[in-house]
């Protein structure tokens, strides 16, 4: 009895090991929207600054399954005041339990009478690829 307890265990941990070495990709594209053209979005992924995401731009990463924190913040930028705020975006944040190899997201500018922020919404894969479509710099992998 004893020694099935223990085999069990080991088999739960081994399983559970194994999950968090599975790698995922999280992918990444920005809406293009004039409102806020100068602003440049800085992405981050559990508190550190993993790029740059500009107007229409995208961004790929390689994440271990499970969840992670995403962040959006802009710095000094141009923009329209009381609808972008006066020195750029809101902080945006959100928590995501990546576990499919695939995920896809859009970087959306939503707009508010205090200053707006850029969401990050999962999409599906079409809809992430109709977004990069859009897009003239570089093309989605």
């Amino acid at each position: 009895m004893k020694t099935s307890f223990v085999a069990a265990t080991l088999v739960i941990f081994s399983g559970c090991n194994a999950f968090s070495n599975q790698r995922v990709s999280a992918n990444f594209v920005r809406e293009a929207n004039p409102m806020v053209l100068t602003q440049i979005v800085k992405l981050s992924v559990d508190g550190k600054m993993v790029g740059k995401i500009s107007h229409g731009g995208n961004k790929k990463l390689e994440l271990k399954a499970g969840k992670h924190k995403f962040e959006t913040k802009v710095g000094l930028s141009l923009g329209v005041p009381n609808v972008t705020g006066f020195n750029g975006a809101k902080k945006f944040s959100a928590v995501y339990d990546l576990r499919d190899s695939e995920h896809y997201f859009k970087i959306v500018f939503k707009p508010a009478l205090m200053g707006g922020r850029h969401e990050i919404i999962e999409v599906d894969k079409q809809e992430f690829m109709e977004m990069g479509k859009r897009k003239k710099k570089e093309p989605i992998e």
